[in-house]
């Protein structure tokens, strides 16, 4: 029984850190200026102590008027308890307090849980798969899916214009 036991926490934390070292290629990976011809997706890494490890700021403009905010997002990434890679989506308490930070990504470090509210229902599982990463919403009423696959990054609302559902955005060379 003990050796039971032994095998399975060994199975649990060999999970565990397969699930840290793909966070961790992730967090790599993610980061940068992607754009297509409508939209600038920008995700800079944060120094967000107080928020996690793992917090990212997502902001899409449009490709004409970077001052044309379409939207901002705070990601926080961890693995859970679960094993499964888990982004929370926070939006802004004080939109406008934030509105440069993708110019000075210094003003997020102090940035604390109260200037955020997480989007209810809004937690993305994130999966490694041979092509890259993948996310979709954990549940129904979040139905956004996520892809990553190389300097290419998709996204989708289920309403997309793109005739796949997806808006795609390829990495800007030269950027983050």
């Amino acid at each position: 029984m003990a050796v039971c036991g032994a095998l399975s926490l060994a199975a649990c934390s060999s999970q565990t850190d397969l699930r840290k070292a793909e966070l961790a290629a992730l967090t790599l990976q993610l980061p940068g200026d992607y754009d297509n011809s409508h939209q600038v997706l920008t995700i800079l890494r944060l120094a967000a102590p107080l928020v996690g490890d793992q917090v990212f700021y997502v902001r899409e403009t449009a490709a004409d008027d970077a001052r044309r905010v379409i939207s901002e997002h705070i990601w926080n990434l961890d693995v859970a308890a679960d094993k499964r890679i888990i982004g929370t989506v926070y939006r802004f308490e004080e939109p406008d307090r934030w509105r440069h930070g993708a110019d000075g990504p210094e003003l997020f470090r102090s940035l604390l849980m109260r200037d955020l509210q997480p989007l209810a229902g809004c937690a993305m599982i994130w999966r490694k798969s041979s092509l890259g990463f993948s996310a979709a919403g954990a549940t129904d009423s979040c139905p956004q899916s996520w892809r990553l696959e190389g300097d290419a990054l998709s996204f989708s609302e289920h309403s997309g214009a793109a005739a796949d559902g997806f808006y795609h955005f390829a990495r800007r060379v030269g950027a983050h």
